[in-house]
């Protein structure tokens, strides 16, 4: 017999519900499967006498809440878990699109604030790329509604207002606007959201790109899947986000705009999703934004030239632009191994903070050895140590030494950030 929609939704609601514990600290979801997680746990509630504080992300899980007398308070402080429902799941990176509840904004809010976020829905809502069902919701200020639905409309997102009724624009809890958008461009859902929030008059969009813990699908066989996809766990620092996000790390104002810089093997990724975890800002791979011929060369073992990585170097220049134009803040990583590059790259962004990751080439070598999938063979490293081009003291630079844990070496760079470089 095939599973009916609700029906999954329900197994999957049932599944989460057990996630909870007593004395939790816990984000509501909105939306009809986050419906089905609180009659599971107001069961759990009343049967085993939990305790728990809850934060909703909508006025209408609050008022669904309190109806089976479970208590929502104000966010405040960082949550054990969040449990929320999403209208995208994309197989294997558990990227999202969430939102067309309308609740945007304060989900991810809450997500970004939780140590450990999970989302549920029904099989029908894991997809092969995001779009490919759904449109994409964006929340945006009510002001020059028709210059941003234009902006957003040129950089490959058509969009159309939501309407509550054929007269009456679709309000959010916040007062704010929400446009639909087909996504027929091709970039990478982390660049996309980065280059969305670019666009004055964009409040929140409907990607999720990070910390999503785990997925729990209900299936169309009456069983539930859990899918553990998040690029935390891949690159194995989940735990370090969530060491991170609890220690109460100072966090600097306004947010920076920052660029992880060093040779092969020296631990940019990972520093910089670190880092971009701990600020709330965006995080970029400079990899990504590679095109695709230089991606063959340097997988085939091949240093590129400067007129291979010009293109490249705008586009991380267009991305830092973006970033402090908008003043939201954001973390690229790239090698920027020369002075010239890095010159090209924050010539329209004062303000650009340099990270850049030092260690032994012994240490880096071994790193390198052990490296899998990654386009800079472990024997171009020494050539790379031969272009580098140390910051000079006339650059806005950290000069960091690797030689030490992603905890140590990310919970000094915020300090050093606080207290302004």
């Amino acid at each position: 017999m095939i599973a009916t929609p609700d029906q999954q939704k329900r197994a999957a609601a049932r599944e989460a519900a057990l996630l909870v514990e007593t004395g939790m600290y816990l984000g509501l979801g909105t939306g009809s499967t986050v419906g089905y997680f609180l009659d599971a746990l107001s069961e759990r509630i009343k049967a085993e006498s939990l305790s728990i504080t809850c934060v909703a992300t909508s006025l209408a899980t609050e008022r669904r809440a309190a109806e089976l007398g479970i208590g929502v308070v104000p966010l405040s402080g960082m949550l054990d878990l969040a449990i929320d429902g999403a209208d995208e799941v994309a197989f294997g990176t558990l990227h999202l699109i969430k939102g067309l509840g309308g609740a945007l904004l304060r989900e991810k809010q809450i997500a970004e604030s939780a140590r450990q976020f999970v989302v549920i829905a029904d099989e029908s809502k894991l997809v092969r790329w995001l779009g490919e069902r759904t449109p994409l919701p964006v929340e945006i200020v009510d002001f020059a509604v028709e210059r941003t639905i234009a902006r957003i409309g040129d950089i490959g997102l058509p969009g159309v207002l939501r309407m509550s009724d054929a007269a009456t624009p679709y309000r959010t809890d916040n007062g704010n606007q929400i446009v639909d958008c087909t996504i027929a461009v091709e970039m990478t859902p982390p660049v996309l959201e980065a280059t969305l929030k670019t666009i004055a008059g964009v409040v929140e969009t409907g990607l999720f790109t990070h910390g999503c813990a785990a997925a729990i699908i209900g299936m169309t066989d009456g069983s539930t899947r859990r899918f553990d996809g998040d690029p935390w766990a891949r690159a194995g620092v989940a735990s370090h986000v969530a060491t991170l996000r609890s220690m109460g790390l100072p966090l600097p104002h306004p947010k920076p705009v920052i660029a992880v810089m060093g040779v092969s093997a020296s631990g940019k990724s990972t520093i910089g999703a670190l880092l971009a975890a701990c600020l709330g800002v965006a995080f970029i791979d400079g990899d990504d934004l590679h095109p695709q011929s230089n991606r063959a060369k340097m997988h085939a073992g091949h240093p590129l030239n400067d007129n291979d990585r010009l293109p490249w170097l705008h586009r991380i220049a267009g991305a830092l632009r973006g970033w402090r134009d908008a003043g939201c803040g954001g973390v690229i990583v790239s090698s920027l191994l020369t002075r010239h590059y890095r010159d090209l790259v924050r010539s329209g962004c004062a303000g650009l903070i340099l990270v850049n990751l030092t260690g032994r080439r012994d240490l880096l070598a071994k790193r390198a050895a052990g490296r899998h999938g990654h386009f800079m063979p472990p024997d171009l490293l020494d050539s790379q140590f031969a272009t580098l081009e140390p910051p000079g003291a006339d650059e806005t630079v950290m000069n960091i030494d690797v030689d030490a844990s992603p905890i140590a070496i990310v919970t000094s760079i915020m300090q050093r950030l606080a207290e302004g470089v």
